[in-house]
């Protein structure tokens, strides 16, 4: 499968990121960054959704510091073969989910709701588990769930139901099913999700 190449890459990364697609980097450094991230997603949509949102912030326009964007180049490069697709992916979801050592990683509660719609949730009603996860979690739960949806990692569709890419679902359980000890303590073996693909 071809990937997106040239201006469309990176008109999807600048969305992403929440830049204005004619936004004139301040330094070279950046615009070099900037490409260079560009070009290790190898064209995938997913890839350069989620290498953008590393980097988002609140502001339009604004500029996280050089060695964030560092940072997430060296997500890309994490997996176990960073050449494939599915490698870089592996090293965007280790930092978001802490087992990479990289500061931009989601907040335990974060990842725990993370886990919960690759693992559980995926068409269940959003609201339906915000308030599980507001009795977990607390009150800032629904602020946190905001936060993966700007992040790509997860949305909810028309009728309300938890949505995720079957490509993140799947990276979440292996990561579960594996009881990885790149995982945090806190999530290992945190779920019902059986090796047969049902629920225990």
């Amino acid at each position: 499968m071809l990937g997106l190449v040239g201006e469309v890459a990176k008109q999807l990364f600048r969305t992403s990121a929440n830049m204005d697609l004619d936004y004139q980097m301040p330094c070279t450094d950046l615009c070099n960054a900037e490409q260079e991230l560009v070009d290790a997603c190898k064209g995938l949509p997913l890839a350069l959704k989620l290498s953008g949102a590393l980097l988002l912030c609140d502001s339009r326009n604004e500029m996280r510091p050089l060695n964030e964007w560092k940072g997430a180049l060296e997500a890309l490069q994490h997996g176990e073969n960073a050449a494939d697709s599915e490698g870089a992916l592996k090293g965007i979801l280790g930092t978001y989910l802490g087992t990479t050592g990289n500061r931009m990683t989601l907040n335990l509660a974060q990842q725990h709701m993370f886990l919960d719609v690759a693992t559980v949730l995926r068409g269940h009603p959003k609201e339906r588990a915000l308030i599980v996860w507001e009795a977990w979690h607390g009150s800032r739960a629904r602020l946190w769930f905001q936060g993966l949806e700007r992040r790509n990692l997860l949305s909810s569709d028309d009728a309300g139901d938890l949505q995720m890419h079957d490509v993140l679902v799947a990276l979440g359980r292996g990561l579960l099913l594996a009881n990885s000890k790149e995982l945090p303590e806190g999530l290992r073996g945190s779920r019902v999700w059986g090796q047969n693909g049902t629920l225990q």
